[in-house]
């Protein structure tokens, strides 16, 4: 048999180099058990996503470090590795672990198991039963059952009616629970009903989401309640009567806001016209189209957004509120009295508009000869600001087309509309107390690793780790050559 010989330099490199790889090994599994530790008791966590679909807006930091005085619980009925381990409830572990961290112990979060423990499905059972899997959002005053669903926003083929995710609005569907429940008392929005008005089940949903309670009202037969905030009158076909619009005088002079949505089919309504005149606009029967910023076809209308505080950083490059088969809004004044006007959206100076009667068939929409020339507002914002005892007290009217709050419209997320009436129902309500978080899509199937987190990642996996490799092994060779 041979006999081996160990020199004592070679058992003590060799030595060295165990001890050096089993504290190398320990290191990392410790750094790794700090790691699970720090994410999971604090949230922390590096968005990579393309559009940082975890993170969390400002408006709802804002809300939950400054204005949030009621303790939460959130209560998820599922066992916590469901909510770890499956892909589709993962995210939503995510974005809650960053309301846990960022609202200073006033919100906490527990797994119970309702297969385990029954009983907690009894505790709330006075309003929505919830089921298995759901979250349940709680404070001394109220809660709010939220399936897991209902946090991701679901875009509709209306064509074949299937439905597919294309982003997440967890936040925007938690921020609203944690609101309806500590708040006093929910703002009132009225969708006005007996001229034949148009339904809008997506703006709708976009006020709920607000936490406004939504309901109908008939003017003829019915005052504004005191409580109500937002009216929305979408495409009239009847005219108002003079009592009807007496009673919106008195609504919008204790500082109430609305929505008015025209499109084609409008008729002429004189009595509400005069009302709309009063507050500086008309709606024009003139189609607008657009030879310049349109998508698809000329009408459908990809308008330049006016610099306002409503509007702020909505747009990026590439972005668009999309505003098909619009008609031309004409400003009467810029400034009356308490009243100013102001244009929120713009066509080009390549657009068109296209004279029309009521019933009457528009034959061709594209530019002809005879066509007046824009460029044309499609939407436009009024708001009157009365000074009262050394306050200001807001109302405003934002002027819209019908055909750019659709729910095909809204459902795109490529398209601003949705983020645009976000902000609109922000920006008219004065209430701290309800604030509308717009969704985060996810705009590619991949990963997107963008600004100073690829210079991080670059350095780091590119060049640091290789390079540190390299220059070990490098080492470790030269050492043994010389043994």
């Amino acid at each position: 048999m041979r006999k081996i010989n160990i020199t004592g330099k070679k058992l003590k490199y060799g030595s060295l180099t165990l001890i050096f790889t089993a504290l190398f090994i320990a290191a990392a599994v410790v750094l790794n058990i700090l790691a699970s530790y720090v994410t999971d008791r604090f949230g922390l966590r590096f968005d990579l996503t393309d559009n940082r679909v975890y993170e969390i807006s400002d408006e709802t930091k804002r809300f939950l470090q400054n204005d949030l005085q009621e303790d939460i619980t959130i209560t998820i009925l599922s066992a916590e590795s469901i909510y770890i381990d499956n892909e589709s409830f993962s995210p939503i572990r995510e974005v809650i672990l960053k309301y846990v961290a960022l609202s200073d112990g006033k919100i906490s979060v527990r797994y119970i198991d309702p297969y385990v423990n029954p009983e907690i499905i009894e505790e709330y059972d006075d309003v929505t039963t919830p089921n298995y899997r759901d979250i349940v959002i709680e404070s001394s005053k109220r809660y709010k059952v939220l399936n897991p669903g209902d946090l991701y926003a679901v875009r509709t083929n209306y064509e074949t009616q299937e439905q597919y995710i294309t982003g997440l609005q967890a936040e925007q569907k938690l921020s609203s629970a944690i609101m309806y429940c500590t708040v006093d008392k929910l703002p009132v929005a009225l969708r006005v009903q007996g001229h034949g008005e148009t339904n809008l089940p997506k703006l709708t949903s976009l006020l709920v989401s607000g936490n406004y309670s939504v309901d109908t009202i008939n003017l003829s037969i019915e005052d504004i309640p005191d409580d109500c905030e937002m009216l929305i009158i979408s495409s009239p076909k009847k005219d108002f009567t003079v009592d009807e619009i007496e009673k919106l005088d008195a609504f919008f002079e204790r500082n109430g806001n609305a929505m008015i949505f025209y499109d084609l089919s409008v008729p002429e309504l004189p009595v509400f016209e005069r009302f709309m005149a009063d507050w500086g606009v008309r709606y024009e029967k003139v189609l607008v189209g657009d030879e310049k910023l349109y998508i698809s076809l000329p009408t459908t209308l990809a308008p330049t957004i006016s610099s306002h505080a409503m509007t702020k950083d909505l747009a990026s490059p590439g972005e668009y509120v999309v505003v098909p088969i619009a008609r031309q809004i004409t400003t009467l004044y810029e400034q009356q009295g308490w009243r100013t006007v102001k244009p929120i959206l713009v066509t080009s100076s390549a657009s068109y508009g296209k004279i029309y009667n009521s019933g009457e068939t528009i034959n061709s929409i594209t530019k002809e000869e005879g066509d007046l020339s824009g460029p044309f507002y499609v939407c436009v914002l009024t708001e009157q600001n009365r000074i009262e005892n050394l306050q200001s007290n807001y109302s405003r009217i934002l002027f819209c087309q019908l055909n750019m709050a659709a729910d095909e419209i809204l459902d795109i997320d490529a398209y601003l509309n949705s983020r645009f009436f976000v902000r609109a129902i922000n920006y008219m309500n004065d209430s701290a107390d309800s604030i509308v978080v717009e969704p985060k899509y996810y705009t590619s199937p991949q990963l997107n690793i963008l600004g100073n987190q690829a210079r991080v990642v670059f350095w780091l996996l590119v060049v640091t780790i290789p390079a540190g490799t390299l220059a070990l092994g490098f080492y470790i060779w030269l050492k043994r050559r010389n043994m």
